[in-house]
């Protein structure tokens, strides 16, 4: 926490700083609450929110970044080269990120550059200086098969892995022992590894290439949509599209103003469709995708409680998307705000349940005068009222009879309604 070398720093889902060392104050002064994007140059910000939707996404990967801080130039270097991971709850639930940095002018003075192996998690390759391979480590070996391609001895342009490189040459005569690294992106022919950051540094026998894969290429987004942009446009409210890996590869523009109450911004094309800092809120979506994976429609109604406290409502629909032989394409999730309706209904029940209360409220208020009245008439004597009185008292006992058996047979018609 102390360390003037290393930047700490622990962030939520969204990327806004929580915590962090003295070493990251170096960033800024005061950088609580503040987005970590503000502190990285134009080029940075989009590696990092890249990497973000990534580690949320898939949460046991790590990220391994070089980013350029500009409030760093004036001590003479701007770029940190940083390690990212996902913080999850002791339910699994996504928390947030931690990264740790360490500044580049401090591994080239203080740390042999071969020394990256250990400490960054770059596999390493040793070249003559004709840029042929001498050796390569087990990092290097896992990622790809020097045995097969038979690297030994040939030139790193001539083996299948990166046959599509062909600038190393380029950079050779710019390097001289003691120059700085050269940091730049190689492209391999494996499908698994297409994109790797490269950093090559001169040595006694040559050069050293030290290579890290991103975990993800850049263009994760088929080139031929699952639904045509025509037919898309014809759906009415909200429409992702998934592949059948799970990732989001279409959606309309009621999707993206979705994204934005949901998770705060548009779910971004390319990435796993998935709510990994609230899961147990879309459970039910989730399990439903799983389904329409399997070839099962679901309709479902999703509910949740928005800032002014108030309660949206959604019916969705999740649907299997097969090719003409049947076989699983993609999946289509068809979205409906059903929160006026929603708030209609209650608002009808709740008129519906005042009604009942003011129906039923009549027989109860009459019956209870009515029984005390049928009560006392049953106490009178007629014996001791005149002619024309006990006349009239006759009628009375009659009439009130008369009116508790039609107060009794309207609560039954009205029980029944209601």
């Amino acid at each position: 926490m102390d360390s003037r070398h290393f930047f700490l720093l622990v962030a939520d889902v969204e990327g806004k700083v929580l915590k962090f060392n003295k070493g990251f104050e170096r960033l800024n002064p005061n950088p609580s609450n503040l987005q970590f994007s503000e502190m990285l140059s134009p080029n940075s910000v989009e590696e990092f929110n890249y990497s973000l939707e990534l580690m949320l996404g898939s949460p046991k990967i790590r990220r391994h970044l070089m980013l350029d801080h500009p409030a760093l130039r004036a001590e003479g270097f701007s770029q940190v080269w940083w390690e990212f991971s996902v913080v999850t709850t002791p339910e699994m639930d996504i928390s947030g990120i931690i990264g740790i940095g360490v500044g580049m002018q401090f591994l080239e003075q203080d740390m042999p550059w071969n020394n990256l192996v250990d400490v960054l998690g770059f596999g390493e390759i040793v070249l003559d200086s004709d840029f042929k391979f001498l050796s390569w480590d087990e990092k290097i070996k896992s990622w790809f098969d020097p045995e097969k391609e038979n690297w030994s001895e040939r030139n790193l342009s001539d083996v299948f892995s990166f046959q599509d490189f062909k600038n190393i040459e380029e950079l050779s005569p710019q390097l001289l022992p003691g120059d700085k690294p050269r940091c730049f992106i190689m492209n391999s022919s494996y499908d698994e590894w297409p994109t790797l950051a490269a950093i090559l540094t001169v040595s006694k026998k040559g050069y050293h290439l030290f290579l890290m894969p991103k975990s993800v290429p850049y263009n994760t987004i088929p080139a031929k949509p699952l639904i045509s942009p025509q037919t898309l446009s014809l759906f009415s409210g909200v429409v992702f599209v998934l592949n059948k890996l799970g990732k989001l590869v279409q959606q309309n523009e009621q999707a993206k103003n979705l994204g934005k109450i949901w998770k705060g911004k548009a779910y971004s094309e390319g990435f796993l469709f998935n709510f990994p800092d609230q899961p147990r809120r879309f459970s039910k979506l989730l399990a439903a995708i799983d389904d329409a994976q399997k070839g099962q429609s679901t309709d479902l109604e999703l509910k949740m409680l928005m800032p002014n406290q108030e309660f949206a409502f959604w019916n969705a629909a999740i649907k299997p998307i097969a090719d003409t032989h049947n076989q699983l394409e993609g999946v289509l999730i068809q979205i409906m705000d059903s929160t006026s309706e929603r708030n209609k209904l209650m608002q009808i029940q709740r008129e519906n349940d005042r009604l009942r209360e003011l129906a039923l409220s009549p027989s109860h208020i009459l019956r209870g005068p009515l029984s005390s009245m049928m009560g006392i008439l049953e106490l009178m004597d007629g014996s001791e009222m005149g002619k024309e009185n006990l006349k009239l008292f006759r009628y009375l006992k009659p009439l009130a009879k008369e009116l508790d058996s039609a107060i009794r047979q309207h609560s039954k018609k009205i029980s029944t309604f209601i």
